[in-house]
């Protein structure tokens, strides 16, 4: 069967190493926003700031938007400091520890 051109199109840009970077962080960087909430969480046992958490660009504001749509993470008024906090939900942690497990987290 013949790709259709947006098909092929999208094929050679995909052997890209650009965009299999850009693949690559979108599939890993909602985990690596779970685990900063979890784990400041953890520590504080407090709902975490929006100003705590480093957010770059699109993909970013995308895990955030994702980990919340998906239920791992519910956000709250942030009050004086913050214009949101989040914390993770009982299905988020267990995320996080699945990961953790699986040394996700210990990777650079």
């Amino acid at each position: 069967m013949k790709m259709s051109a947006i098909d092929d199109f999208a094929a050679r840009l995909g052997a890209t190493e650009v965009m299999q970077g850009i693949q690559r962080s979108l599939k890993e960087e909602p985990a690596r926003l779970l685990g900063d909430i979890c784990r400041e969480h953890e520590k504080t046992g407090q709902p975490v700031p929006d100003h705590h958490l480093h957010l770059v660009g699109y993909v970013g504001d995308a895990a955030l938007k994702a980990l919340l749509s998906a239920g791992l993470i519910k956000g709250h008024s942030g009050g004086r400091l913050s214009l949101f906090c989040y914390e993770p939900t009982p299905e988020g942690l267990e995320q996080y520890q699945r990961l953790k497990a699986e040394g996700f987290y210990e990777r650079k």
